[in-house]
């Protein structure tokens, strides 16, 4: 377990790191102006679905959450979609975004997305009977 989790740690940091650093200087290149924070937006969600895959490798050894493990993931996203409003409510949507600035915040939601559901996958596969 402890060798997945570091593996879980040392993929969401290098990624995260480097898709911020990608997208960042992009962002500069042409220009755009965002009205929040990249930086905290890759720094969001790096730990939330850091924190997902940890809670589910955790989750699948207690054999009365192995069960229910999948479902458990749908309450997740719907969770971290309702946490990530919160913190950028006013960043996010009291101001009209325009195109690339909606993008910007996809891009970093799609990324950890992938990698997440990769993990969590994996994990759900090996639980399983």
């Amino acid at each position: 377990m402890v060798k997945s989790i570091v593996t879980y740690v040392l993929v969401f940091i290098i990624t995260g790191v480097s898709a911020y650093l990608l997208h960042n200087n992009f962002i500069e290149e042409k220009n755009i102006f965002l009205p929040f924070s990249l930086k905290k937006v890759y720094l969001f969600f790096v730990l939330f679905s850091l924190l997902i895959c940890f809670l589910f490798k955790v989750g699948s050894v207690i054999n009365k959450i192995k069960e229910q493990l999948g479902f458990i993931y749908l309450g997740t996203i719907i969770f971290k979609i309702t946490v990530f409003t919160a913190v950028f409510y006013e960043s996010v949507f009291t101001i009209n975004l325009t195109n690339p600035q909606r993008i910007a915040l996809i891009i970093p939601m799609a990324i950890f997305l992938f990698i997440e559901v990769f993990f969590v996958a994996k994990i759900l596969n090996k639980t399983s009977f």
